[in-house]
């Protein structure tokens, strides 16, 4: 029996709003006569459908096809993601090929994404991501909050390769396109639905559809999520890691006042009040990392006061001695215009609003040394619009869309580092004076035998690292597709986006009796750099100006044979770190994709096999990489550079087929060979530069593969639904450079039965993940002061353990 107990902090944990809308549901499906279309309808009628339904996307900013847009794309529906057990936003990344998705180390609610070896840095306002994220057309920015959960989708399109002629910087690596389901105005539904299962997960869900009047309907959808963690602390004793209390909510409102317009309103929060993850410590090969090393130091010296370090052998276990906590909570509204003006000619406009304030506290050295104990804050106000123009022209050869486009998101990503106590300062006081101190805290070039005090390494004084952050965007963008035959169309597109990031920076400690002393560092002023007293004023920015643009080509081979070439041009956001380590640092630049793209689609066997597959190969320019560095002072940083040149190619594959008007099989195969050209790196400030261009891109496995498969039985009951699948991806590197943290090959298996009514009124569901009870860490973090000859720190984090539960699901007046 697992001993955590369950955890119900902060706001979350009291009255939501799901109660009282599941409440709503509840009463309504039990009122005959509510609505004249309340009739269920005869459960005999459903029956599966041999060939494959066709799929309408949106990646190109128009609907068309999937067989017949020349992108390499995965779409899921809702009903989809519900039966492969996706209830959040990583979910989408285990069957999609040379894709990724990962909660952040930072914080479980923040979103993690890598495609085609192209990842985020870390999820903050000062930070873009590679892979952009939307939600009904507008773009989240920050990745901190977005592991929401996959409530009432209608459906998610993953783009991949490079985006940034049609949704512009940070779409390096590629674009996810979620849609919201919209109200349907004909049609009253409900449905509710429980589930629960191991280490006391429970899940409850509402979703209401309420056509109010004519062309005006409103739809309310409510998910909570809760969970016991299976991790725990020996340090601070906490015993409820990787636990999961959130909600979702989502109102929304569509208008059509008349047949050529159309007005869409949400309204969603999402709020997570957690522990946090598992930051499983290791010690490294001989003789160790640096904290290995102090803790065997301390434990061999019987003081009073002084921590006993422990590497737990259960991957489930950390050795922090902080207490953590993860929180975030989002507020997000969009609107959506649409008018059709005449013919195909329409006007769209995008509005979006996203207000994210996030706190977590982490034990970054995974141990019970006051060493990197840190509190992170992240807060954005991210505001968008985008107008757009649509149209068919030279007698519908021709279509086009057009649009312009403006961003504008300002907040702050803050920190504050914990001192040491000082009863801990005290015992280790007592420790050096004991003992002389250690040999391997000493700086290079003393000599040999020298023994050195630990307690320089330990703050006396909480450092404070402030900030606020402005990031602004306007761009214009067209693209055009012509239709040369009726087999035959090519596709051009350019975008100019002007970028400007800024930031107002302090970082300081407070000196009893002497008030503020500024922590960054003046390499204009003598050894050791220290400016005395406060900071000076430090306002930067620093602007950028780009071109994106992309050519295409589709052609139909034979009426189930597509065929394109694509070729794009993206970039991914510069800007400036924080916190600053001098006053003389320099942004980092923005990094650049050519990508190019050959790809199949076909629908062969009288439409019953789906087949997709494509090569490509990328050509990356100022590739960002976050790395350590030694400041002049010799203080260890942690800063995003540009890395230089990489070449990224591979290939993709994706099959599904209804084999029987009862059988499915899905299978994917992605694979991705990313290597350095050119990767220099300078440690220490003003030293000659390294080459680490041999080292494997991290986060970024070189295969990956799934195999899924369903089976539909009719009973008297119902029909009995089978769904299981199995993932595998190859090694994954967690850092930069390469080191011993990392994870071998692993594959991990669900399954899922259900027995549902013919009309699907209802549904009653087992399911289980990672069946075998696969032990794997998804990432991990190695750090350390450049050129030293052990790490400082290193952890790497564990998957979630086997899990089953139980699910049922009403719904009234399901569609028919």
């Amino acid at each position: 029996m697992h001993q955590g107990d369950h955890q119900a902090a902060g706001p979350a944990a009291g009255f939501r709003p799901g109660h009282a809308l599941g409440l709503v549901a509840a009463l309504l499906v039990s009122v005959p006569g509510t609505y004249a279309a309340a009739t269920a309808p005869d459960e005999d009628t459903a029956a599966p459908r041999v060939t494959l339904q066709e799929i309408v996307v949106h990646a190109r900013r128009r609907d068309e096809r999937l067989e017949e847009a020349p992108l390499a794309i995965s779409v899921r529906s809702g009903e989809q993601l519900r039966d492969d057990l996706a209830l959040l936003l990583e979910d989408l990344g285990r069957d999609v090929p040379n894709v990724r998705m990962v909660s952040s180390p930072q914080s479980v609610s923040a979103l993690d994404v890598t495609i085609r070896g192209q990842t985020v840095n870390r999820s903050a306002i000062v930070f873009d991501p590679a892979v952009g994220l939307y939600i009904d057309g507008v773009y989240v920015a920050n990745g901190q909050g977005a592991m929401g959960t996959l409530l009432d989708v209608d459906s998610v399109e993953v783009v991949r390769g490079s985006q940034g002629t049609l949704f512009g910087r940070n779409n390096t690596g590629g674009s996810i396109l979620l849609r919201t389901h919209r109200p349907d105005l004909e049609h009253a539904a409900a449905e509710v639905a429980l589930s629960g299962g191991d280490y006391g997960e429970f899940m409850d869900r509402a979703i209401l559809n309420l056509p109010l009047r004519s062309g005006f309907g409103v739809r309310l959808a409510y998910q909570g999520n809760d969970r016991s963690g299976f991790g725990s602390s020996v340090g601070s004793g906490q015993n409820n890691l990787e636990n999961q209390h959130r909600y979702q909510a989502r109102f929304g409102a569509l208008w059509k006042p008349a047949e050529a317009s159309e007005l869409y309103f949400t309204y969603e929060r999402f709020q997570a009040a957690e522990t946090g993850a598992i930051l499983h410590p290791l010690a490294g090969p001989p003789p160790g990392s640096l904290v290995s090393l102090i803790g065997a130091a301390l434990g061999a010296a019987p003081i009073p006061g002084l921590p006993k370090v422990v590497f737990p052998a259960n991957p489930y276990q950390t050795d922090g001695g902080f207490p953590a906590f993860d929180n975030a909570r989002t507020d997000s509204l969009g609107l959506t215009a649409t008018q059709k003006v005449q013919g195909d000619l329409s006007l769209k406009l995008i509005l979006g609003y996203r207000r994210l304030d996030a706190r977590t506290a982490l034990d970054v050295d995974a141990s019970t040394l006051p060493l990197a104990d840190t509190t992170l804050f992240n807060s954005s106000n991210q505001k968008s619009v985008e107008l757009q123009l649509n149209d068919k022209s030279l007698g519908g050869r021709l279509d086009w869309v057009a649009g312009l486009y403006g961003f504008r998101d300002n907040g702050g990503a803050p920190s504050v580092q914990s001192p040491a106590s000082p009863q801990f300062r005290a015992a280790l006081s007592q420790f050096d004076r004991a003992t002389g101190g250690v040999a391997f805290t000493c700086p290079p070039g003393v000599p040999p035998g020298t023994r050195c005090p630990l307690a320089p390494l330990f703050s006396p004084l909480p450092v404070y690292e402030q900030n606020a952050v402005t990031n602004r965007s306007l761009a214009a963008y067209v693209h055009g597709e012509y239709q040369l035959t009726s087999a035959w169309a090519v596709a051009a597109g350019v975008r100019r986006t002007g970028d400007l990031r800024e930031i107002e920076e302090n970082s300081f400690v407070i000196v009893p009796g002497a008030g503020e002393s500024c922590t960054i560092l003046d390499t204009s002023l003598p050894p050791p750099f220290q400016i005395g007293g406060r900071c000076p004023p430090i306002d930067k920015s620093v602007s950028y100006a780009f071109w994106s643009w992309e050519l295409s080509s589709r052609y139909r081979l034979s009426p189930q044979v597509n065929s394109y070439l694509r070729i794009g041009r993206s970039q991914r956001s510069g800007g400036w770190n924080a916190p600053l380590a001098t006053l003389e640092d320099q942004p980092f630049r923005p990094e650049r994709l050519t990508d190019y793209e050959l790809g199949l689609k076909a629908d062969v066997l009288d439409g019953a096999l789906a087949v997709s597959g494509d090569v490509f190969y990328g050509k990356y320019d100022d590739m960002q990489r976050l790395l350590a560095r030694l400041n002049p002072d010799g203080t260890p940083v942690t800063l995003v550079t540009n890395a230089g040149r990489a070449r990224i190619s591979g290939a993709e594959l994706e099959t599904s087929w209804h084999i029987t008007r009862r059988a499915s099989l899905e299978g994917s195969f992605g694979w991705t060979d990313a290597r350095y050209q050119t990767f220099l790196y300078t440690p220490v400030a003003g030293a000659p530069p390294q080459d680490l261009s041999a080292n494997a891109f991290y986060q970024t496995p070189r295969l990956q593969a799934t195999l899924a498969g369903g089976y539909q039985i009719p009973t008297p009951a119902g029909d009995l639904l089978l769904r299981a699948d199995y993932a595998w991806q190859d090694k994954i590197e967690f850092n930069v450079i390469n080191d011993f943290n990392y994870q071998g090959a692993y594959g991990t298996a669900n399954a899922r039965v259900a027995l549902a009514s013919r009309a699907r009124s209802w549904e009653l569901a087992v399911f289980g993940t990672n069946l075998s009870n696969k032990r794997y860490a998804y990432t991990g973090g190695t750090l350390g002061a450049p050129l030293a000859p052990i790490p400082t720190i290193a952890w790497n984090i564990p998957g979630a353990r086997r899990t089953a539960g139980v699910e049922g699901t009403y719904r009234w007046n399901p569609e028919r």
